[in-house]
């Protein structure tokens, strides 16, 4: 019965993983024990009938599409309340998978478009021949941006390529957690054994390697050993290398040996395309053009947001027992757009409040069009400080700035960053509007 736990509960760490922290926990938070196994159907225990109906007519697909990734037995859950099932005998032991891979993350299931075209590409010529084009591919961006789903797809097309490859996708957090146990309970061997003879080895989020100084020296070798013997390295990050920090500088630089991509935020036409995608993958319903408009118009920062706004629009359907309108979308989606704006507002009204009057300009002339020299420069400024100080994405603060191209917000915020090299004034200037702040 513990293979049949485990194997819920490493579905569960994936589904919060894609969920929304607030649906998350509105569903499964509860949803934990096993009750038994029969004829390849593994019975979870609900605490209501609600949260039954809820994970069966929103959640049986993609639960069913883990547990495909995770084990090769053909297994499913079943979602039960209190004394619905009788005991019976558990099935046979089943195994899961070795590599990590998620079966349905591949090219053909990612939508494209200009934000992630370059390294779409990329990753395929990667695909097609391992540890030549790129070694490492390092692809970066923003949460939720798709950066997990180009690795995952990397790694089942070289598997679908070639069987006897010999993969593992980790998250950097459990290469420092595997290489922790290792020294605590003096196994090394078995450590450096699952390691050391991968064809293709895909890290997930490096940063997370920051301050693990060991690990990192450990990591080190590893990379230089599958490096030299022209092994595929694939690694995805937050942030460009030089901008990693907590990592030591012979990794960094190591990291931009190969190439590097960075994916951007999706624009409204790839938000409506995934959109459309995820409606025809998780659901049986038809939604008119303008209500996935609407979705895309309000969650512009990333794909699982987007995604959370279209399930919460199915669910309202499914409650209300109603047809999807424009109508309903609103009332549906209503409390999250008000709570985004709300949340937005406080977050950057007083820098720029601090930044209009440093400059003695108003702050419709700091958001304006106007391209005279004293309103460039504290744009600019604005512009660096809600990216690096609050973490808005280069579309939001486009948004901010009465409708501007993302491309126009990055080149303004590099300039910046470019000038605060040399320029000490600068630098005291930005400084200080920060302790005003």
């Amino acid at each position: 019965m513990d293979l049949y736990q485990d194997l819920w509960n490493q579905t569960r760490d994936k589904l919060s993983q894609a969920l929304a922290e607030e649906t998350f926990n509105e569903t499964f938070s509860n949803v934990k024990k096993v009750l038994q196994c029969e004829n390849g159907v593994i019975y979870v225990l609900t605490p209501s009938t609600y949260i039954k109906t809820r994970i069966n007519n929103l959640y049986a697909r993609r639960i069913g599409e883990i547990v495909a990734n995770l084990t090769e037995q053909r297994v499913k859950f079943k979602f039960v309340c209190e004394g619905e099932i009788k005991p019976k005998q558990p099935m046979k032991q089943i195994k899961l998978n070795k590599n990590n891979l998620r079966n349905n993350f591949t090219f053909e299931s990612l939508v494209v478009g200009e934000s992630n075209r370059l390294s779409y590409f990329t990753s395929l010529k990667v695909a097609d021949q391992p540890g030549t084009i790129a070694n490492p591919l390092y692809i970066f961006g923003g949460v939720g941006l798709g950066k997990t789903h180009l690795m995952h797809a990397i790694g089942n097309q070289i598997n679908e390529n070639d069987l006897n490859s010999n993969i593992l996708y980790i998250q950097a957090s459990d290469y420092v957690a595997d290489y922790g146990r290792a020294v605590q309970s003096n196994h090394m061997e078995a450590f450096i054994e699952k390691y050391e003879n991968l064809d293709v080895l895909l890290v997930d989020d490096i940063q997370m390697l920051a301050n693990a100084n060991k690990t990192q020296h450990e990591f080190f070798k590893l990379f230089n050993d599958l490096i030299g013997r022209q092994k595929q390295i694939v690694i995805t990050s937050d942030c460009p290398a030089k901008k990693l920090t907590g990592i030591m500088d012979r990794l960094t630089s190591r990291f931009q040996m190969g190439i590097s991509v960075d994916i951007q935020q999706p624009d409204l036409e790839q938000r409506v395309n995934i959109l459309k995608r995820k409606l025809a993958e998780n659901s049986n319903k038809q939604m008119d053009g303008k209500i996935l408009t609407f979705i895309a118009e309000n969650f512009v920062d990333n794909v699982r947001e987007l995604e959370g706004g279209l399930n919460r629009v199915l669910w309202y359907c499914e409650i209300y027992n109603k047809e999807p309108t424009l109508e309903l979308a609103k009332e549906a989606l209503e409390v999250l757009i008000k709570a985004q704006k709300v949340q937005e507002k406080g977050n950057h009204e007083a820098a720029l409040s601090v930044i209009s009057n440093t400059y003695s300009i108003s702050t419709a002339d700091l958001l304006g069009k106007s391209r005279n020299a004293k309103y460039v420069l504290p744009r600019h400024i604005a512009m660096y400080i809600l990216k690096t100080h609050y973490g808005f994405t280069y579309s939001k603060i486009g948004v901010i700035f009465n409708g501007r191209d993302h491309t126009t917000v990055m080149n303004g915020c590099n300039k910046i960053e470019e000038e605060l090299k040399t320029n000490s004034e600068l630098k005291l200037a930005i400084n200080t509007i920060l302790k005003k702040i």
